[in-house]
């Protein structure tokens, strides 16, 4: 039992000593945890009093730099102040400026315009044309003279630098412009007075420059717009009146050419161009009236009675036609415009062997007529010789390519030759020419 008693003992005195040296070991670990967190609080206030030093240097530099932007600001709010001042300032001279500006172009425009005045005066006194047409054709002086000259430098200067675009003042300069040769700046001058004024002498002379120039079209509307203005015995209405002719506008052309006659009855050309728009329009006795009272004035021109034969055909007056007819030859017995006339006359009659006679003979009077060869052209159709009247109506359109009544009758001779997209080709320069054509 004893020896059971101290074993006992001793293994309770081991267990003893081991708890022992753990209990050591635990406070070895305890005690050397305990040193490093106390390390790492000292590391920690350590960081902590750089921390706030450097904040408070962070927080010193922040002041200065708020201090700096409040220097800055005030600097910004006296430079505003400052350009403030000095933009008012500069407005200031800058209406000043404006102010002096419009005073000296002012006196510079009152001086071009009088100065203006005396140039006017003095080309009416020279008799320089106001028209283009008339520098055109040399009915009138094309120099200045010294006095003129004189006159013409001191208002382009004045003209120029007081800005003045006064349309009558560029008017007259465009004329001169035109007299000295440069159509160029005559047509600026033009253009730029046209803009701003409907003076009916300033449209008629820009539309002679474009038909000078060669863009009757563009004259064209020129003319229109000088004649809603212009009096009735003013020369654009011949000018318009003959333009809507050529144009083929024959309603058009029938107003103005009716003024141009009473302001110029002794132009034949204007009787007869008017009676043959009366004719397309269909007022043929209107177009008999005029050529009877054209013949009155102009007994020998043997043009008339051949208009007169056309208007009698178209009548269906064919006594009246023929002696229209025997009424030219005995003015002059080779008139080619009386035999041609005839022979559409006999055409609409059906008279298609003396209607040939009638164009030959107008064709041994004046083998260009390219009128009495398209007359050929249609007889031969009217027959059906197709060979024979297009080679008839070739020679018509090589002698006038805007010949539509040629072209037209050339349509019906290729269908006759069953060449059908040469007659469509044809009909198609055919209305080109004359819309008024049909298929």
């Amino acid at each position: 039992m004893v020896l059971v008693a101290w074993g006992l003992a001793a293994a309770a005195v081991a267990a003893a000593i081991v708890a022992f040296g753990k209990l050591a070991a635990t406070k070895r670990t305890a005690a050397e945890e305990a040193a490093r967190l106390q390390g790492e609080v000292t590391r920690l206030a350590e960081e902590k009093e750089r921390a706030l030093h450097g904040l408070d240097e962070e927080r010193g530099r922040a002041g200065l730099l708020e201090q700096r932007a409040q220097e800055l600001e005030g600097e910004v709010e006296r430079l505003a102040s400052e350009l403030a001042e000095k933009e008012k300032e500069v407005d200031r001279l800058a209406d000043r400026a404006r102010r002096d500006q419009a005073t000296q172009r002012l006196f510079f425009g009152r001086k071009a315009r009088a100065t203006f005045d005396q140039l006017r005066q003095r080309l009416l006194a020279d008799g320089f044309p106001e028209r283009l047409e008339e520098l055109a054709n040399g009915s009138g002086p094309r120099t200045l003279t010294e006095e003129a000259k004189r006159l013409l430098k001191e208002v382009e200067s004045w003209a120029e630098q007081g800005g003045v675009e006064d349309p009558g003042l560029l008017h007259t300069l465009a004329v001169i412009d035109y007299s000295r040769g440069d159509a160029k700046r005559a047509e600026l001058r033009l253009r730029t007075a046209a803009r701003i004024s409907s003076d009916p002498l300033l449209h008629e002379n820009l539309g002679d420059l474009m038909r000078l120039t060669g863009r009757g079209r563009r004259a064209l509307e020129h003319y229109k717009s000088a004649a809603r203005s212009a009096p009735e015995d003013s020369p654009v209405h011949r000018k318009l009146g003959t333009s809507l002719f050529e144009a083929k506008d024959y309603a058009g052309a029938v107003r103005p050419l009716t003024l141009a006659l009473a302001a110029s009855p002794d132009d034949p050309e204007i009787h007869l161009k008017a009676a043959r728009a009366l004719i397309e329009t269909g007022d043929f006795q209107k177009a008999v009236d005029v050529t009877q009272a054209a013949g009155k004035r102009f007994p020998k021109n043997p043009q008339i009675p051949a208009v007169q034969i056309t208007a009698f055909a178209k009548m269906k007056k064919v006594r009246e036609a023929h002696r229209a007819f025997e009424k030219a030859k005995e003015i002059d017995e080779r008139s080619p415009d009386a035999h041609v006339a005839l022979g559409w006359a006999l055409l609409d009659e059906g008279k298609v062997a003396e209607a040939v006679a009638s164009f030959r003979t107008a064709l041994d009077c004046d083998p260009a007529r390219s009128d009495a060869l398209c007359g050929l052209g249609v007889a031969a159709n009217r027959t059906q010789e197709w060979e024979t009247a297009l080679g008839h109506l070739k020679q018509a359109v090589a002698l006038s390519p805007d010949s539509a009544e040629a072209w037209h009758a050339m349509k019906t001779t290729y269908e006759g030759l069953k060449k059908f997209q040469l007659a469509v080709e044809a009909l198609n320069k055919a209305m080109a020419l004359d819309p008024r054509l049909q298929a």
